[in-house]
């Protein structure tokens, strides 16, 4: 029961953090040239796989303050973070980055194919620099969040009871 509480409040703390992260830097945050800071703790869920929830909610509430506003934003960008995150759980198992590889992928994928059809751009266009972006910070965060985990780590040691 302690268990399952501590990981709803670390979903809900995850999500907030990410949300708060990114509506701080808009505009940068929305976008053909998006740069979401908050983008760098995507990789937690390699060794979190809980967290999943988190970048699905968090992805919603930031959307909330988007240009774009829309189902686009509150419906498929969600849908895109709940596979790119549990493909990224899954197979960051095996190999770190290679998960968070494919995680940027999506996420550039999905958010090229937004804008493409919201702003009638090509998605071939759209495509490089966003997954240059997501490249940047989901890869790139991987070893800044693998101390962050351990950090996650420690303090969970330190929250448990004494027996």
């Amino acid at each position: 029961m302690r268990t399952t509480l501590l990981k709803i409040l670390e979903v809900a703390l995850v999500a907030g953090i990410y949300a708060v992260l990114t509506v701080a830097v808009a505009p940068a945050s929305y976008g053909p040239l998006q740069f979401r800071i908050s983008e760098v703790l995507k990789s937690l869920v390699i060794w979190e796989p809980h967290l999943v929830a988190a970048f699905v909610m968090g992805n919603f509430l930031s959307n909330l303050t988007s240009p774009y506003v829309g189902p686009w934003e509150l419906l498929f960008m969600p849908f895109a973070n709940l596979v790119g995150a549990s493909l990224c759980a899954w197979l960051g198992r095996h190999n770190k980055w290679i998960g968070a590889a494919v995680y940027a992928v999506i996420i550039a994928a999905a958010v090229s194919l937004m804008l493409s059809v919201i702003l009638n751009l090509p998605f071939a266009g759209l495509f490089p620099p966003l997954l240059a972006s997501e490249a940047v910070l989901i890869v790139g965060g991987v070893p800044v969040m693998q101390v962050v985990h351990r950090g996650i780590v420690a303090l969970r040691g330190r929250l448990a009871p004494s027996r």
